[in-house]
């Protein structure tokens, strides 16, 4: 029997599992050697993060200034090559104490089963407000 291949939400699915348990390098398996990893200019965490070391930095960062930090998945829809994910950021912000809780949008584009590019689409002001500038 032919071994079924995995489809493009559940590459994502299993990579929002690992990145919710801790586990960033396997999340990271599912990712291109060229991923680009884009978060809106202004915000925090904002720019464009090129390759695993340099998303991984960045996962180094949220997870330092958000304890307990969970992506509640309220769906994926599933777009063929590109995957958009929806729901919601909760964690304590470290600075401030503040229970953190934001929607976001997320969109994913893969290739052969590679994640190649991600854009995040927070709601920044909430964000904001939880985190500070």
């Amino acid at each position: 029997m032919a071994s079924q291949q995995r489809t493009n939400v559940e590459i994502v699915r299993e990579g929002y599992e690992a990145f919710n348990e801790g586990d960033f390098e396997t999340a990271m398996e599912r990712f291109d050697d060229d991923i680009e990893w884009i978060c809106p200019d202004g915000i925090r965490y904002g720019g464009t993060y090129h390759g695993p070391e340099e998303v991984g930095g960045f996962f180094e960062r949220v997870t330092s200034d958000i304890d307990g930090l969970q992506l509640d998945i309220d769906r994926f829809i599933d777009g063929g090559d590109t995957v958009v994910v929806v729901g919601k950021t909760r964690g304590t912000a470290s600075e401030t104490g503040e229970t953190l809780e934001y929607p976001f949008a997320h969109v994913l584009d893969l290739e052969d089963g590679r994640m190649t590019r991600f854009q995040e689409y927070p709601d920044t002001a909430q964000m904001e407000q939880a985190l500070g500038p």
